[in-house]
């Protein structure tokens, strides 16, 4: 559902949808810190959001394996993020956070793309 579909419903049953707006993924932000992170400002707001972006997109195609298993480490940089204090992670959280981002952006570009779905008739419709 878009968000004008929402607004939409909620209008047709005499409600007032709570004012909202869509949040933006901002994987290129990402992927710009990952090019070079000892050099570039991390972005905390939207490594976070990719960070539970790339859980919830390997579990719905159901691929965990194909994000790095999170141990104490990612635990730990996660709680740091979260928290605000990513400036203290230490080197092993640093690598952790790193690999889980890569294979998160692998994991964003496998995936299959349709382009303009609604121009393709579905099939046995004429």
């Amino acid at each position: 559902m878009t968000v004008r579909q929402a607004r939409v419903y909620a209008s047709r049953r005499g409600r007032k949808p709570d004012t909202f707006e869509p949040e933006v993924l901002e994987l290129a932000r990402v992927q710009h810190w990952l090019e070079d992170p000892s050099r570039r400002k991390l972005p905390p707001g939207a490594v976070l959001e990719a960070w539970n972006f790339f859980e919830d997109l390997a579990r719905g195609l159901d691929a965990p394996h194909a994000l790095p298993h999170q141990e104490e480490p990612h635990n730990s940089a996660y709680e740091k993020l979260f928290g605000g204090e990513s400036a203290e992670w230490t080197p092993a959280e640093q690598r952790a956070v790193l690999e889980l981002l890569a294979a998160g952006v692998a994991l964003w570009n496998s995936c299959p793309v349709t382009l303009n779905p609604r121009s393709v008739k579905a099939s046995g419709s004429r």
